[in-house]
């Protein structure tokens, strides 16, 4: 990890997401959507002294308002013509997730606006409402805006340091398994060059042939790994996910002679997703693994699993360490927890969480059929084949 990285990190992890006590200096910029002009000036007139406003009379134009300016809080009402403002709600979410909504509502129409609360929105009032408690509400719908845009930072710098962690984990690998078949070519070169008569010259001529291909198969798997194209959602079978982590994590758990087994299931289903996070998110509990078992005296193994069930693709990952105590299963998956002192970061798991969430999934721990080690279990959403 550079220097520069680490210090990101440690500053945002010192105290999780710092507490905001105030929202940023500059103008923040509030979009009213109304289809009657008499309250959307109304709005305006309360909010221009300490916000930018925009107005819209329509879903349309207010997507576009969106698309096309900067919005961090959208006051809209529920009931207008031909879409609503729920409807806004669920597309505004799509552009940008962090843009908070508050909804307003009208006599008779408090289901739907509780309805709008579990799609997302920020809050709902009744109309007529508070002036002053409008005031709040738009205030404490920005500090939730910076939150959020916080804690996604956060999350994206963990996955950037993970990835340097891995990488090194990878590029560590790749110089313990070219040891093996350089050594096989040093000592062969070595006899030839003091065996005079070159009795054995094609076998051992083709032999050390045989091992730099070895080598070059190593390096080319590394460089495989290590490329990082621009992420992409695509159509993809998660065992081939586990595949790759396999044959990644090869020299890991040769070094700690740890026993590998598993068992994909064939009819496993379709997933979408960004293959390069997904590898680095089962990487990561492979690892976890090995390190969970190391310096323990055997057996050491870690068994892997995948299966489908009512339309969602499950995996999990098992092994034979010490297991994780119950009281402490839900801060694993927190940022900066750790379990190691000064070896971990605090980092794979707090990304594997972020990974399944961005591919709306999830992963848990549970226990596990021996009653010893620990087992992870994620569960990933099955798409229509294309």
């Amino acid at each position: 990890m550079s220097a520069k990285l680490a210090a990101l990190v440690n500053d945002l992890g010192a105290g999780k997401l710092r507490e905001v006590q105030e929202v940023p200096a500059e103008r923040a910029h509030v979009l009213i959507v109304d289809d009657e002009n008499g309250p959307r000036q109304a709005l305006r007139m309360l909010l221009k002294e300490q916000y930018d406003v925009q107005m819209a009379n329509d879903v349309p134009s207010a997507l576009e308002t969106v698309e096309r300016f900067p919005v961090d809080v959208i006051v809209t009402d529920i009931r207008m013509p031909r879409l609503t403002g729920v409807d806004l709600l669920q597309r505004v979410k799509q552009i940008d997730p962090d843009i908070q909504v508050i909804i307003l509502t009208g006599y008779g129409q408090l289901e739907t606006a509780m309805k709008a609360v579990e799609f997302g929105a920020f809050a709902y009032m009744e109309k007529p409402f508070d002036n002053d408690l409008m005031m709040r509400q738009v205030q404490s719908a920005l500090v939730r805006r910076r939150r959020e845009q916080e804690r996604r930072q956060l999350e994206q710098l963990a996955l950037e340091a993970n990835r340097f962690d891995l990488v090194g984990r990878v590029v560590s690998g790749l110089l313990h398994d070219l040891g093996t078949p350089l050594s096989v070519v040093g000592s062969h070169l070595e006899l030839l060059l003091f065996d005079p008569d070159r009795s054995e010259l094609d076998k051992n001529l083709n032999l050390m042939h045989e091992q730099v291909l070895h080598c070059s198969d190593i390096v080319r798997s590394t460089m495989n790994f290590l490329r990082h194209p621009s992420p992409q959602q695509i159509p993809m079978n998660l065992n081939e996910v586990v595949k790759t982590c396999l044959d990644v994590g090869r020299p890991l758990l040769r070094k700690q002679h740890i026993e590998a087994s598993w068992n994909l299931a064939e009819d496993l289903g379709t997933i979408r997703g960004d293959f390069i996070l997904l590898r680095q998110a089962v990487l990561n509990l492979i690892t976890n693994a090995c390190q969970a078992m190391q310096g323990q005296a055997e057996p050491q193994r870690i068994t892997i699993a995948s299966w489908n069930d009512n339309g969602k693709a499950y995996l999990s990952v098992s092994d034979t360490g010490p297991g994780i105590p119950p009281e402490n299963r839900h801060k694993v998956f927190d940022t900066f927890y750790s379990t190691k002192g000064k070896n971990g970061t605090g980092l794979g798991l707090a990304v594997v969480k972020n990974v399944l969430r961005q591919h709306n999934g999830d992963i848990a721990v549970v226990d596990t059929p021996s009653g010893r080690g620990a087992t992870f279990m994620l569960r990933l959403p099955i798409v229509p084949a294309e």
